[in-house]
């Protein structure tokens, strides 16, 4: 199983992912990744002057390597992935990119089996990002969460607040929500 977690930063979703693949001992990975073209991305996501057409092309090529890499993974064990193809649609079309070029850039993205969105009050986010890359501005998260939840209504993801509940509590709906979709794609 492909497990993917979306939303704004702040939101929780990297604590409550490793969480997760601890809990049904699945390989836990991100976006950007560690790789050569994550790496670039990462250092690029700190200047202030970076095009956005070309950040989104880094975003994808990143993507297609990260791809190999879960395919193989998932012939063994199911794969959590903090951040993925929906983070670079909401994130790259709020800051002006056309959302067409940026799903045909990404067509090739392996398809997951399940996303969870994790929404959070925009003011609470800010108080739990630090503010180091371009895209922590409070007009701009709330800009891209919203585009999240276009999304969400889309392609039918789970959406779970986290505005003021603990760790434990989201971590217990998660495991609900996701406990609940192994259910329903074993009993068809």
């Amino acid at each position: 199983m492909f497990i993917v977690f979306e939303g704004i930063d702040g939101s929780g979703k990297t604590t409550i992912s490793k969480l997760l693949a601890k809990e049904i001992n699945a390989y836990w990975t991100c976006e950007p990744t560690d790789g050569k073209i994550g790496l670039l991305i990462r250092e690029k996501l700190r200047d202030k002057d970076v095009d956005d057409i070309a950040l989104s092309l880094l975003f994808a090529a990143d993507r297609m390597e990260h791809v190999k890499k879960i395919k193989e993974i998932l012939k063994d064990k199911s794969v959590v992935c903090d951040r993925y193809l929906y983070s670079s649609i909401a994130y790259q079309s709020s800051s002006g990119v056309d959302e067409s070029f940026l799903w045909e850039i990404n067509r090739y993205a392996l398809k997951p089996d399940v996303v969870v969105l994790l929404t959070v009050d925009i003011d609470e986010a800010m108080k739990r990002v630090e503010g180091k890359d371009i895209f922590e501005k409070k007009e701009f998260l709330k800009k891209v969460q919203d585009k999240y939840l276009e999304l969400a209504k889309k392609f039918n993801f789970i959406v779970i607040d986290t505005t003021k509940k603990s760790i434990e509590k989201v971590f217990k709906e998660v495991l609900g929500e996701i406990h609940g979709y192994k259910f329903r794609c074993s009993s068809l």
